[in-house]
């Protein structure tokens, strides 16, 4: 599969995690932050150190009276095609400052994927499109300007060195608002940096609360940029439409005995540069086995739809009422729920090697995609029959066309209280344990390494 959608959408996170927010201000504090951070910015975004891409930032005031925060996120990687984002957030101008509406869109290749939502008595309603297709959606999204605006009017009232402040940030493309946390560090009457407990990750801003860096460890990094977006150096050209996969690769140093039956498996990490592991900010190992998983979060959080999910759409209802099977939610073994999504999502798509359909209704018309579709389709499949079920990203073992872990996507569903790992795209009601799931601060280490060819793995301990 191309490293496009497991790469790019950590910078898209990192993105969209520079405007944040949670506790409640006095309408005159949120008017003053918000003119002050009125204007345009531009930034320029690094991978291990290399100009990839920008990230341009605009609030205004419209003639209404109303604000608008908008985002462009351009990604042009080395190894694939490029990525590029859009988000705009219009609020009331008056209290109590409510969403208005949102719009977010995404374009990979030739897809292109976009949400609008508005407000209305019945909340915020509108359309997901996913090339030419469209569907209706609503949600609550219970989300004000105040809320936006919430870490910096925390931050401004009352900085204290070592204080963790927490506060709530608008999802669109998930359609949810969730919750963050991050502690000041330091504070030096001119800037404030600010540090993410879970990830690592450092944000640093201007005495006016403007963002002047962000930096995801081994991931990506934004700085604020001087000159113009056309001015900006990007690695990639329209020339260089090419998918190397030996860039792709993680290589072994000795092949794995067959990896299909293996129940558990731990991976050492060496270097072949000069920089250690740790410094490439990967672990000393990886490790996965079949043992299912406990839930860190409410499963009920893996029922609904996304941009990337359409959960109840039509055409995901009309494909499962041709299917004659027994209702999934009476099977009561696990692997044999895995394998009916299994059958259910191979019914529909052939694997085309770095083909992706880009969509789950893209590659239901198409009949065809990689990893990526199989996984989100099934994700689609279980959630519109009542299973919670979500899409993994990592890396799994390939023996073509060199022993070694490739970038991979499978899934997990839910059943009798733990996570239980399946992969469509190779048809493994109980996937192997060469599947190493990883979060996204190592997946976009992993990623960065491959590409520099800078690590080796080696098998050290493994059960069948």
């Amino acid at each position: 599969m191309t490293s496009t959608r497991l790469i790019t959408s950590l910078a898209l996170l990192a993105a969209l995690a520079l405007y944040a927010a949670s506790a409640w201000i006095a309408p005159s504090q949120t008017q003053r932050l918000i003119s002050e951070l009125a204007g345009t910015r531009t930034y320029s975004v690094l991978q291990a150190g290399e100009p990839v891409g920008y990230l341009r930032s605009l609030t205004e005031q419209t003639p209404e009276g109303d604000w608008v925060m908008e985002q462009q996120l351009q990604i042009d990687l080395l190894n694939a095609p490029p990525y590029t984002s859009s988000q705009r957030l219009t609020f009331a101008g008056t209290p109590p400052h409510e969403l208005l509406n949102a719009h977010f869109s995404e374009q990979r290749q030739a897809q292109l994927q976009q949400i609008t939502l508005a407000r209305t008595t019945a909340g915020m309603v509108g359309h997901i499109v996913r090339n030419n297709s469209s569907e209706p959606v609503g949600t609550e999204l219970d989300f004000s300007l105040t809320d936006q605006l919430s870490l910096e009017s925390q931050l401004s009232a009352n900085p204290e060195v070592g204080k963790s402040y927490t506060y709530r940030y608008l999802d669109v493309q998930r359609l949810r608002v969730d919750q963050r946390q991050q502690q000041l560090t330091n504070f030096d009457g001119i800037s404030y940096t600010l540090t993410s407990p879970e990830s690592d990750n450092v944000t640093q801003l201007d005495n006016r609360l403007q963002l002047i860096r962000f930096d995801a460890p081994d991931q990506f990094s934004f700085r604020l940029a001087k000159g113009a977006v056309d001015e900006l150096p990007l690695l990639y050209s329209p020339a260089k439409e090419i998918w190397s996969k030996e860039l792709a690769i993680a290589p072994l140093s000795q092949n794995l005995t067959a990896p299909q039956d293996l129940s558990s498996l731990t991976l050492a990490l060496s270097t072949r540069t000069q920089r250690t592991v740790a410094e490439q900010g990967l672990p000393p190992t990886l490790s996965a086995d079949q043992t299912p998983k406990p839930a860190p979060r409410d499963p009920q959080l893996f029922l609904g739809p996304s941009l990337n999910l359409p959960v109840g759409h039509p055409g995901i209802l009309a494909l499962l009422s041709q299917e004659h099977v027994a209702p999934i939610t009476t099977i009561t073994s696990a692997q044999e729920i895995a394998q009916q999504l299994i059958d259910q999502t191979r019914a529909q798509l052939i694997y085309r090697e770095n083909r992706p359909a880009g969509s789950v209704l893209a590659a239901i018309e198409s009949g065809q995609g990689e990893c990526v579709d199989f996984a989100d389709l099934l994700t689609t499949l279980a959630r519109s029959q009542g299973i919670a079920s979500r899409t993994v990203y990592g890396v799994a073992y390939s023996a073509l066309p060199q022993p070694g872990f490739r970038f991979h996507a499978w899934n997990e569903i839910w059943h009798e209280q733990a996570w239980h790992a399946v992969d469509p795209t190779w048809d493994q009601a109980m996937a192997d344990a060469t599947h190493l799931p990883l979060d996204d601060q190592t997946l976009g280490a992993l990623g960065s390494a491959m590409q520099r060819q800078s690590i080796t793995l080696t098998p050290i301990a493994w059960r069948y």
